[in-house]
């Protein structure tokens, strides 16, 4: 019977332990024992999709530290996955390229891109610039480069400081939010409604939070039970909380989003946080001025639907 199942799933569990605010989890243990698991996995490890996602965290653990030998290992890994012999060759061959140009290894990566160019000449130069631009270099007829835009440049997302959230939270970093027009499209310029909804927040920053914090607070049980995570496992993801101020270890304030609905002069606004209890999905809650009208997974905090719901 195939252990691999098994493995993937603890490789997983030690990956999300590693990411929670109050991990002491290094980047060495966390190569130690991906490496140790993946050896003791047997061949069915190659057929499962998280097993790929994990061999390509490993491939760029090791371009960080910019160990050559180990990242080439990993590239054979990612070979040997089934998702791997799924691609067309030439997409493979500019991976394992791009990887060799970012751990600096300038020959290796020639010698993949050419790979790749010999089956499909125009592939690489949609790909990133940094590498269409060393690879035309070595072309013998250099091709003629236009200046693109980056697509990550649209979307309009804007940095707002939240002093209070980020002392509460320990976080240096601000919020970027976007605002959503009537289709849920982000816009650029907020409309004098949305305008008043950023100064109220950023004037009422403390009872937002502390609000949200104690609503939570209210729901957190029954999320317990929704998530029901072992005895072993609980510790770390979802130990039971005695006062809003437990959240600090479990939570981390990531966006928000400034919607077109109305009420009263004042936009619904949803926040979006990462939570130890679920990576994947995270939280997301929406509010209206200091009220909170839905908790539930990131995605609630654009979902204008809710915010429409409670107008009604």
């Amino acid at each position: 019977m195939s252990n691999a199942q098994n493995i993937i799933a603890e490789i997983d569990t030690f990956l999300d332990k590693s990411m929670l605010r109050k991990s002491k989890i290094t980047k060495q243990e966390l190569i130690n024992f991906i490496e140790q698991k993946w050896q003791e996995a047997d061949k069915e490890k190659y057929n499962i999709h998280q097993g790929s996602i994990f061999i390509g965290r490993m491939i760029n653990e090791y371009i960080n530290i910019n160990d050559f030998e180990n990242m080439m290992r990993w590239i054979v890994e990612m070979d040997a996955h089934s998702l791997s012999k799924k691609h067309p060759a030439y997409i493979n061959s500019y991976y394992n390229g791009e990887c060799c140009l970012e751990c600096g290894n300038e020959e290796k990566a020639l010698e993949f891109f050419k790979l790749c160019y010999a089956e499909n000449k125009d592939y690489i130069f949609t790909r990133a610039p940094f590498c269409y631009q060393f690879f035309n270099k070595h072309l013998e007829n250099p091709k003629e480069l236009t200046n693109k835009k980056d697509s990550d440049e649209e979307g309009f997302d804007i940095i707002f400081e939240l002093k209070y959230w980020q002392d509460f939270f320990k976080e240096n970093e601000k919020l970027y939010y976007n605002l959503l027009d009537e289709d849920g499209e982000i816009v650029e310029k907020p409309t004098t409604d949305q305008q008043n909804g950023l100064e109220y927040l950023q004037k009422n920053q403390e009872i937002i939070l502390r609000n949200l914090l104690n609503e939570l607070l209210k729901k957190y049980p029954d999320l317990q039970n929704i998530y029901n995570y072992s005895e072993e496992n609980k510790q770390d993801f979802m130990p039971d909380l005695k006062g809003i101020q437990d959240f600090l270890d479990l939570l981390t304030p990531i966006n928000f989003y400034v919607t077109s609905v109305i009420k009263e002069g004042y936009p619904y606004i949803g926040f979006g946080f990462s939570c130890s209890w679920d990576s994947e999905h995270g939280l997301g809650v929406m509010t209206h001025k200091d009220r909170i009208i839905e908790i539930a997974g990131a995605d609630i905090a654009f979902d204008t639907w809710t915010a429409e719901k409670d107008l009604k």
